[in-house]
C-alpha cells in the first residue's frame, strides 16, 4: 500500500511539475487549454476564473424585449462576417480599402477593430503606433460615411468600452446610422450599458452579439447565460469550440478567426457562421441552415 501511495504522490508531483512548466510558455498554455477544452469542457479554466475574479454571467441583465436580429440574414448561410473589414492578418486590415473589397466580394456584415485615443475612434487593433500597418484615414466616422447603406458594422471595441460605445451611439444617432451598428458585448456589465443606450437614447440599435473573446468562465456557462438574457448571436474563439456542448435556444453560434479552408471546415462542423477574410473561397456544407 505504501508503495502505491508513494507512486501516486510521485505521479501527481510529476504531473503538476509538467503542467507548471507548460503554463510558462504560450504554446504550453495553448496545449493545456486544448486538453481542458476537449476532455474537461474547460472546467479547469472555470475553476481558476472563479478563484481569480468575480466574473459571473448569471449576473448579466436580460436584454430589452424585441431585439432586432434581422441583420443576421444579411450574412447569408453560413453567416459570414468580414474580419477586420475583411483583411484580418494583413497590413491592410481595418482600412477603408479593405471594406470596399469585402463589399465587392459580397459581404454585408463588416467587423472593425476600434481604438479611442485623443477623442478619435480609429480603425485599428491596438492602441498606439501601428508600425507597418496601412493607414488610410479609417475612423468610425469615415467608415460609416464610406460603406453603402445595406452594410452592418460589427464593432470590436479594443479600449474603454463605455467611452467608445457612448461615442458610437452619439455619432450614430446624429447621422441616423444607429440601426446598422452591431455591438459586441464582452463582459456582464456591458449588457447593462447596452440596455441603457437603447433606453435612454431611444437608439434603434439592432440586437447585439455576446462574445466570449474576453470571458474566462467555461464556454457552456457563458452560452447558457447568453440564451437566458435573450442573445441570438454568440461568438467564441475557434480554439474554444470543442468545449461548447450547449447551443442557444434560438440564434446562431459564430467563431473566429477563420482564415483558411481547414479552419472553415472545422468551424462549420459545429457553428453557424464565421469571422473570415473576404478573399477566402471554400466549399460550404450542404447541411448549413439559414439563421
Amino acid at each position: 500500500m505504501n508503495r502505491v501511495l508513494t507512486a501516486v504522490i510521485a505521479g501527481t508531483a510529476i504531473a503538476v511539475s509538467v503542467a507548471i512548466s507548460l503554463a510558462a510558455t504560450a504554446v504550453g498554455r495553448q496545449w493545456l487549454h486544448g486538453v481542458d477544452a476537449v476532455l474537461l469542457g474547460e472546467r479547469v479554466m472555470d475553476t481558476l476564473a472563479r478563484l481569480r475574479s468575480d466574473e459571473d454571467w448569471a449576473t448579466a441583465q436580460a436584454l430589452r424585449p424585441g431585439q432586432n436580429y434581422a441583420w443576421l440574414h444579411a450574412g447569408g448561410a453560413p453567416v459570414r462576417i468580414a474580419h477586420a473589414l475583411g483583411d484580418s492578418g494583413a497590413v491592410t486590415a481595418n482600412t477603408l480599402a479593405a471594406a470596399r473589397r469585402a463589399y465587392a466580394a459580397g459581404f454585408r456584415l463588416l467587423e472593425v477593430d476600434l481604438v479611442l485615443e485623443r477623442g478619435e475612434l480609429r480603425c485599428q487593433h491596438d492602441p498606439g503606433p501601428q508600425g507597418d500597418l496601412v493607414k488610410d484615414g479609417c475612423t468610425f466616422d469615415t467608415l460609416v460615411g464610406a460603406v453603402p447603406p445595406d452594410v452592418w458594422l460589427v464593432l470590436d471595441i479594443k479600449t474603454d468600452f463605455a467611452a467608445a460605445g457612448q461615442y458610437v451611439v452619439d455619432r450614430a444617432m446624429a447621422t441616423g446610422d444607429a440601426r446598422r451598428i452591431v455591438f459586441q458585448l464582452y463582459r456582464p456589465e456591458d449588457v447593462a450599458l447596452f440596455n441603457r443606450w437603447q433606453a435612454h437614447n431611444q437608439a434603434p440599435l439592432p440586437g447585439p452579439i455576446l462574445t466570449a473573446y474576453l470571458a474566462h468562465r467555461r464556454i457552456d456557462h457563458v452560452a447558457e447565460q447568453a440564451a437566458r438574457i435573450g442573445v441570438q448571436a454568440f461568438t467564441l474563439p475557434l480554439s474554444r469550440l470543442p468545449a461548447l456542448s450547449r447551443r442557444l435556444s434560438s440564434g446562431v453560434v459564430l467563431v473566429h478567426p477563420v482564415h483558411n479552408c481547414a479552419s472553415w471546415a472545422r468551424a462549420l462542423r459545429r457553428a453557424d457562421g464565421v469571422y473570415t477574410v473576404s478573399s477566402l473561397r471554400c466549399s460550404t456544407p450542404s447541411s448549413m441552415k439559414s439563421p
